[in-house]
């Protein structure tokens, strides 16, 4: 499980850095080290790895799906960028197909709440009944998605999330969707629970 859980990290975080030029800021040589403003992101409430659940719902036929998986939000010259990697079952003809569902993103902060937009692209196996990441198993790319989103800290420190889901220009294979995510802080890679 542990190592799932880092492989899954470490695949967000390629996205991130792919999404973002590649660490480089425009016009810096390659082989320098990029310099994002993080001045105040350790204090942020946004910044971090948050692991998250929660549900897509059809909004034609009111069907609901469970998604869960790892988000990261990172903040650098008052720019939020996101990166997720989710899990769901999608519906298929023979059966619901496990997909995975990694997105890129962007939002500001306005006061409160996270404003912004996202881009979404499914991963899906052809088995029903078997996971994405069954050895051998073929895989396709499905629809893209463009979204709106809100995130806002809720009272007990969770994260609330909601995402509003439409298909990509070109995209006709896909119904329009919302999803609603609650998201806990991750535990430190190679922390010790036992340790208080």
């Amino acid at each position: 499980m542990a190592a799932r859980i880092a492989w899954n990290l470490l695949l967000v975080g390629l996205i991130s850095w792919a999404a973002a030029g590649c660490g480089r800021e425009a016009g810096q040589a390659p082989g320098s080290p990029a310099t994002p403003d993080v001045s105040g992101a350790a204090a942020d409430p946004f910044t971090g790895t948050w692991n998250a659940r929660g549900r897509t719902t059809d909004l034609h036929t009111g069907d609901t799906r469970v998604i869960e998986g790892v988000v990261v939000l990172t903040l650098a010259e008052g720019v939020y960028s996101g990166s997720s990697e989710l899990e769901t079952q999608y519906p298929a003809e023979g059966g619901p197909i496990d997909a995975h569902v990694l997105g890129i993103a962007t939002g500001t902060r306005e006061g409160d709440v996270l404003r912004g937009t996202a881009e979404t692209q499914l991963v899906m196996g052809t088995v029903p009944g078997l996971h994405a990441d069954f050895a051998f198993v073929p895989r396709t790319v499905g629809a893209r998605l463009a979204s709106t989103f809100t995130a806002r800290i809720q009272r007990d420190g969770t994260l609330l999330i909601e995402l509003e889901n439409q298909p990509a220009e070109g995209e006709e294979n896909y119904q329009p969707t919302r999803t609603t995510l609650n998201g806990t802080r991750a535990e430190e890679l190679g922390a010790d629970p036992e340790e208080g």
